[in-house]
């Protein structure tokens, strides 16, 4: 699948003077400076461009990131140099130079820097803070192609989560046919065919397991028969019939509910 590009079409942002108070570094600096605090937020969403359908992706989060930087004042009277000192900034938070919300974000931060520099409850100091909060849904615009890949992960996504809840098709063994239909037998020699009867005779008889714990039914001990003959450890078949009413080996269907 194609890598996913995202696109943000609804960008709002607010540019303002907090009043916290920024950290002062000494020496002291020779002019007035902004300490620029730009944060973003956004929320992810879907635009399958065949239909025109929009989703919203709320299970892929939020994007929180930020970033400050601080530089003189006098910088915001020239646009060529707050571009220079900007645009490498926002890039880095992902936003393209080429769109309307990376000028216009400029654009604000120039105003507002202007008119907190000129705030007679500034004057004097030597650092003035300036926050830029954005805000918006990133967008990945899907063509037919990565649309139908999309869907068809999606489809396989939902239908396994079906499957999931419900209890991955199993359906449990009714309590009182297990009850009259299975045998408590004794593992013993006579239990086996007669190609086993001959290994015995040979003296090459291999171990028969439990299918379910995969451990070995010993001679002697006692187990659980299914009505199709099949034998496993009673804990063992109980259990399994809690969940399933197939026979682990043939698939032999019990009684349902």
């Amino acid at each position: 699948m194609a890598s996913a590009v995202y696109y943000c079409n609804d960008m709002q942002h607010i540019v303002y003077q907090p009043q916290t108070e920024p950290e002062i570094f000494y020496p002291t600096p020779p002019f007035v400076q902004i300490e620029l605090n730009i944060a973003l937020q956004f929320g992810f969403g879907r635009h399958y461009c065949l239909t025109d359908q929009f989703v919203h992706l709320d299970n892929e989060g939020m994007l929180f990131s930020h970033e400050t930087i601080r530089f003189d004042l006098q910088a915001l009277k020239r646009y060529d140099r707050i571009y220079q000192i900007l645009g490498p900034m926002l890039v880095r938070l992902g936003f393209n130079p080429n769109g309307g919300s990376y000028h216009s974000v400029i654009e604000e931060i120039v105003r507002q820097g202007v008119s907190i520099g000129t705030l007679e409850s500034n004057k004097g100091r030597q650092v003035l803070p300036l926050q830029a909060v954005l805000w918006g849904t990133l967008v990945e615009h899907l063509n037919e192609e990565e649309e139908e890949e999309v869907l068809i992960e999606r489809a396989l996504e939902e239908s396994a989560s079906e499957f999931e809840s419900s209890n991955y098709n199993m359906v449990p063994a009714k309590e009182s046919s297990v009850k009259k239909m299975l045998k408590r037998v004794r593992v013993e020699a006579v239990e086996c065919d007669q190609k086993v009867e001959e290994k015995i005779k040979r003296g090459r008889l291999e171990a028969e397991n439990c299918v379910i714990c995969l451990e070995e039914l010993k001679v002697g001990s006692e187990a659980s028969r299914m009505p199709c003959s099949h034998i496993f450890h009673g804990d063992c078949l109980e259990e399994w019939l809690k969940q399933s009413h197939y026979c682990p080996v043939c698939r032999f269907e019990m009684p349902t509910e």
